[in-house]
């Protein structure tokens, strides 16, 4: 059984990871126990756990038997090559945001160089656009129409794009989907890894970058 360690935001996050990489590999993983990271949604914090966790797992030798997920929400920084135009402007803080997307690229290959087929450790940068929900909407709903880019419609952040009354915003649809269909957030967020991979895939540059590191976990990993 591999092992698979998780940098992300807490355990719903991780699990929603978990599980999103076992569908993809076709694998199942263990989290160890003993060294489990949070970052909450602090973008210094995660760099930082991110080069700890990059540091702990880069002396494994064995390819087989560990992989490393680092899930980062993009939060409207600028830069992600799976980012798509936004309606409009940003405006405030977030003009103020540099590039997330190459700063954790570049951790990587700091920690384990620039040549994937020596990496002793397996590797898989999740960073949605615009946060983890997102990817959770669309794999319940792929069809559904543009999401918007904020946490909640009560943030100023929000109330400074959209004007006084921001319509529901990522947080939000999700508490209320996760309602209609009678299930806690938890159980929301898992049954969406259950739902269409492929079709968000094809829709959602940023989750088929993630997609797509996973894939390439199953050309070097053995059952």
């Amino acid at each position: 059984m591999a092992y698979l360690y998780i940098l992300s935001e807490g355990d719903r996050d991780e699990l929603f990871y978990d599980l999103i990489a076992e569908h993809v590999t076709g694998r199942t993983y263990e989290r160890p126990a003993d060294f489990r990271l949070r970052h909450g949604a602090n973008w210094k914090t995660a760099l930082a756990g991110g080069r700890l966790l990059l540091n702990r797992v880069k002396q494994r030798k064995e390819l087989q038997e560990v992989a490393v997920i680092l899930a980062i929400d993009n939060d409207r920084a600028p830069g992600h090559p799976g980012s798509l135009p936004h309606p409009r402007p940003l405006v405030g803080h977030d003009l103020k945001k540099h590039p997330r997307y190459p700063a954790v690229a570049k951790l990587v290959t700091d920690a384990l160089g620039t040549d994937r087929s020596t990496w002793p450790v397996d590797i898989a940068e999740a960073m949605p656009v615009e946060m983890i929900e997102s990817w959770v909407l669309l794999l319940c709903n792929p069809q559904r129409p543009a999401l918007p880019l904020f946490a909640e419609a009560i943030q100023p952040s929000a109330r400074a794009y959209y004007g006084a009354t921001p319509p529901p915003q990522l947080k939000d649809l999700c508490k209320a989907e996760a309602a209609v269909i009678s299930k806690r957030l938890d159980e929301y967020f898992w049954h969406a890894t259950e739902r269409g991979i492929e079709a968000t895939a094809a829709i959602s540059p940023s989750f088929k970058m993630f997609v797509e590191k996973l894939e390439q976990w199953r050309k070097t990993q053995v059952s």
